[in-house]
C-alpha cells in the first residue's frame, strides 16, 4: 500500500532549452516535443502507482510545464533562481515546501523515464517501505542510470535524510552524502527507471524499443517517435 505521505519531486527545465546534448539528432522542437511526451508518460506511471495528483510536484518555473501540470491536475513548484548548482537547489527548496505540507517519504524522480511503469515504480516504493519496516529510519534507495554513474530516482525517508548531490557521477556523491549523514542507501535494479535518455545511443535505442514488439515505451513517447518516424520515412533520427 502507497503510504499517504509519499510525495514526488519531478524536476523540468524549460522545455525549448531541454535535451541539448540530443542537438546533433533532433531540432529544438522536436526536442522539445520528446521532454514533454516523456514527462507526460513519468506523470501517468506516477498517477497509476497511484500517488495522489496533489502529492506529484512538477519543480520548474517554465509557463509551458505550469500547463502541463494544470492538465494532469498535479501540483507545480516554482523554485527561486540560484547563481550555482540550480537544480540540488530548486530540488531542496522543493524539499522543504513539500515537508511543510506533511512529506514524511518524498521520492525524486526525473522526467526523462519514458520506459517507467507503476509495477516498477510500487516495486521501488514497496522495497523501501520493508526495509524501513524491518531497519527503521533514516533511508534512502537510490535507482541509478544504466552507466552506474547517474542518480535516475532517491527515495528518502524523512525526506531531507541525505542531501541532494545530483549532477555529474551523483550515485556516488549521493552514497557519500548518505555515509557523512550516517544515512543507510540501498539501490534498487529497475530496468525501466534506469533507462533515461540524454545521449544519441540512448535515443537510438529508445526508438527501437518503441518500435519493436515488446513496445516498452510509454503511451506518449511510443506514439511521438512512430509518427516522426513515419514522417522521415524511416530516417527522422
Amino acid at each position: 500500500m502507497i503510504p499517504p505521505a509519499l510525495w514526488v519531486l519531478v524536476p523540468l527545465k524549460n522545455l525549448g532549452r531541454a535535451k541539448e546534448r540530443l542537438s546533433g539528432k533532433l531540432a529544438a522542437l522536436a526536442r522539445r516535443e520528446l521532454v514533454e511526451a516523456m514527462a507526460r508518460d513519468v506523470i501517468e506511471a506516477l498517477q497509476a502507482v497511484p500517488v495522489a495528483p496533489a502529492r506529484i510536484v512538477l519543480v520548474s518555473d517554465d509557463d509551458d510545464v505550469a500547463a502541463l501540470a494544470a492538465g494532469y491536475g498535479v501540483a507545480l513548484f516554482r523554485p527561486a533562481a540560484a547563481a550555482t548548482d540550480p537544480l540540488n537547489a530548486a530540488l531542496t527548496e522543493a524539499m522543504r515546501h513539500a515537508c511543510a505540507q506533511g512529506a514524511e517519504h518524498l521520492l525524486v524522480m526525473h522526467a526523462d523515464l519514458p520506459l517507467a511503469r507503476a509495477v516498477e515504480l510500487r516495486e521501488l516504493i514497496e522495497a523501501h517501505l520493508a526495509t524501513l519496516e524491518a531497519r527503521g529510519a533514516p533511508l534512502a534507495t537510490l535507482v541509478t542510470d544504466r552507466a552506474g554513474e547517474g542518480s535516475n530516482c532517491l527515495l528518502s525517508t524523512p525526506p531531507d535524510a541525505v542531501p541532494y548531490r545530483f549532477g555529474s557521477g551523483s550515485r556516488a556523491r549521493h552514497h557519500a552524502a548518505a555515509r557523512a549523514a550516517g544515512v543507510r542507501c540501498l539501490e534498487y535494479a529497475g530496468a525501466g527507471l534506469g533507462r533515461d535518455i540524454d545521449h544519441p545511443d540512448d535515443l537510438a535505442e529508445l526508438v527501437a524499443t518503441c518500435q519493436s514488439a515488446e513496445n516498452a515505451g510509454g503511451a506518449h513517447t511510443t506514439r511521438l517517435l512512430r509518427r516522426r518516424d513515419e514522417q522521415g520515412n524511416g530516417h527522422t533520427f
